[in-house]
């Protein structure tokens, strides 16, 4: 792609679970650049090449990428295996994103096209407290400090006034027992780790007012004398529910266990124990992230078809189980395997890890 065209990806896209601008991989073929990848209500990954609220959205199956893009044959690289090795990802957010684009052998250029926007980072805030409160008592104990969060921490390094700034920072690397050289990047793993699990949760939070909707729908369609008498229906209804709540149940455990684990921490809080609980959230990074892609995806899809006004009990029906029971099976297998199981790209194969 020329870097004489300016890449311009929006927050949105940046912060999503289920969207992948392709502006920001590197790509020899512009017209593949401008499009992006979407997951649909079946979890399926999508080409998306047009998207508008008067047009809708112009999708195609990854698979058909060479009957619809006239991209040339380039022994340097590989558009058509990196997108569909893409394009198997259980989930597209940034966290993800690091972790499968190293794996594939991908180098992004912009590097803060693999960062939360500041927007985002700016409404994370209020979980960010309860992570950068416990470290600011462990630093200043119950002295008085005009630090309020990380960020202002890595700024002492800059600090005109010198000897002040040597204070904080000896105070800092006394309590995590490292080096003054180390400190920089132990604050911003500290401050990206826990950020993840903010953002993260914000993700989960977000999904209960959609669950919420969806469950009261199914009530109301299994409360309806005419079908009720539709066993097979009643049946699947109560296995979607049973399966979604399995799911979320799933992925709350894994916040209950980091939250236990952080707590450890405080009790004898050092770069080795961050260290323990850092292994633990990342590790994790690519169940939780498909986990909450499907969900948010699924909820999403249904908000938007039914959200907004009253339907018919069996237009809702026939949407569960052609695009909501879709894909279940994934996120069931992803919660019971711990690791998802993704496609990845390297030297021109398609290999499963």
């Amino acid at each position: 792609m020329s870097s004489e065209e300016p890449i311009e990806i929006s927050d949105f896209e940046k912060d999503s679970l289920y969207l992948l601008p392709l502006a920001m991989i590197p790509l020899e073929s512009k017209a593949l650049s401008r499009a992006r990848l979407v997951k649909n209500a079946k979890l399926q990954s999508m080409l998306e090449v047009f998207e508008g609220s008067g047009s809708g959205s112009g999708q195609i199956n990854p698979d058909m990428i060479e009957q619809s893009f006239d991209i040339a044959q380039n022994p340097g690289g590989n558009d058509v295996a990196t997108v569909r090795a893409l394009a198997g990802l259980n989930s597209f957010d940034v966290y993800s994103l690091r972790i499968a684009i190293r794996n594939i052998g991908i180098e992004v250029e912009d590097q803060a096209f693999l960062r939360l926007s500041d927007t985002k980072r700016a409404e994370l805030t209020k979980y960010m407290l309860g992570f950068t409160r416990p470290l600011l008592r462990q630093i200043y104990g119950n002295e008085e400090t005009n630090v309020s969060d990380i960020s202002e921490l890595i700024a002492l390094f800059d600090n005109p006034n010198r000897e002040e700034a040597l204070r904080n920072l000896k105070n800092i690397t006394d309590k995590l027992q490292i080096e003054l050289g180390a400190l920089p990047r132990f604050l911003e793993d500290y401050g990206d780790t826990f950020l993840s699990l903010a953002y993260f949760q914000d993700c989960h939070f977000s999904l209960e007012p959609q669950f919420r909707s969806f469950t009261t729908a199914v009530d109301n369609i299994q409360d309806n004398h005419q079908l009720r008498q539709n066993s097979s229906l009643m049946k699947s209804l109560d296995q979607t529910v049973d399966d979604l709540e399995d799911v979320k149940a799933s992925l709350e455990g894994l916040f209950q266990s980091f939250d236990r684990e952080t707590r450890t921490m405080w009790e004898d809080f050092n770069a080795d124990t961050f260290s323990k609980v850092q292994r633990m959230i990342e590790n994790n990074h690519t169940t939780i992230g498909a986990v909450l892609c499907g969900l948010s995806v699924k909820m999403g899809a249904w908000t938007d078809r039914f959200g907004t006004a009253d339907h018919g009990l069996i237009q809702q029906s026939e949407f569960i189980m052609s695009d909501i029971r879709q894909g279940l099976d994934i996120l069931l297998e992803i919660t019971q395997q711990g690791t998802p199981r993704e496609k990845v790209w390297r030297n021109d194969d398609i290999i499963d890890f």
